[in-house]
């Protein structure tokens, strides 16, 4: 099958969302390039409280200063910022982590960076609006996968050139694999509510694999490649978890719809949440749509 870019799958129909999701992907090639390069501390905090790399830093700026002076965005708000960034004209909004899992980045694991876009939107927005998600992984090879409105699909870095060509796709739309085999679950187990630990006991019964490495997309990645269960849940001593919604939960949430599974904090669906701010955190629950909506019976019947 001749492998497809990103132009023959958004289409000329949707000039300008091409034009945007290509300048992302030409940028993150630039944040895979420079990640040998950035092992120290920059001596600064983001705005929850965490140490910040020299690459979160940079990634961050090149993110935000390249999209909003492309003429395509009016605003970003990213995990590395406490407020909305804008410029004088642009017709989408982007929500961004520009570098998931970099506290994996001494021992050489998995991270990456989490998009997404919405058209014509004041931030913060519901999931429910968005018009594409995506996130990239930096693993053994540079991997793009994009949510729009008509599914998922998987590209890989494999082509040359810039806008779009580099990445290339089969083109098929993806689908959470069942039956789900592998889960992840964020935290220290001890923290655990007991409904969460209740639940891990289940899947554990049906020899679901454990696969968890402290980077959301990686660890995600794992349950769009295979099938199951993954969740940064509520925990004894922050009931509201650690993904940020608009940053993490919805983009990764959107995906997730897109492929067939299903988006919870445990009580509802994670892209109709109304959103209070930019650094709301809630409980994420993500993947197979059977054992999503299992939990969520399980959670209201010990709540």
């Amino acid at each position: 099958m001749k492998g497809q870019t990103l132009k023959d799958i958004i289409g000329t129909e949707e000039r300008s969302l091409y034009k945007l999701i290509s300048q992302i992907a030409d940028l993150s090639t630039l944040v895979r390039e420079r990640i040998p390069k950035e092992l120290g501390f920059s001596g600064g905090v983001n705005p929850y409280g965490e140490k910040q790399l020299q690459i979160d830093v940079w990634s961050n700026d090149l993110f935000t200063k390249k999209l909003l002076g492309s003429g395509l965005v009016k605003r970003i708000a990213s995990e590395e910022m406490e407020n909305v960034a804008e410029a004088k004209a642009g017709e989408y909004s982007i929500v961004l982590d520009p570098l998931d899992g970099s506290s994996n980045l001494k021992s050489n694991n998995l991270l990456g960076t989490i998009v997404g876009v919405y058209r014509e939107k004041p931030l913060p927005a519901k999931g429910r609006d968005l018009q594409a998600a995506m996130y990239f992984l930096y693993g053994p090879y540079h991997q793009l996968v994009l949510a729009l409105q008509d599914g998922v699909r998987s590209f890989a870095a494999l082509g040359k050139g810039t806008q779009g060509s580099r990445f290339v796709s089969d083109g098929l739309t993806r689908q959470l694999p069942k039956p789900p085999t592998v889960y992840g679950i964020g935290g220290l187990r001890e923290k655990w509510t007991p409904k969460v630990r209740g639940f891990v006991e289940s899947l554990e019964r049906r020899k679901l694999s454990l696969r968890y490495g402290g980077s959301f997309v990686g660890d995600y990645n794992q349950v769009l490649a295979k099938g199951g269960f993954f969740a940064y849940p509520e925990l004894t001593d922050a009931p509201e978890g650690k993904y940020r919604l608009q940053f993490e939960s919805n983009p990764v949430g959107f995906i997730t719809e897109k492929a067939g599974g299903r988006a919870s904090t445990g009580t509802k669906n994670i892209l109709d949440i109304e959103p209070s701010s930019i650094v709301q955190r809630v409980p994420t629950y993500l993947g197979d749509q059977d054992l999503v909506r299992e939990f969520e019976s399980s959670y209201m019947l010990k709540s």
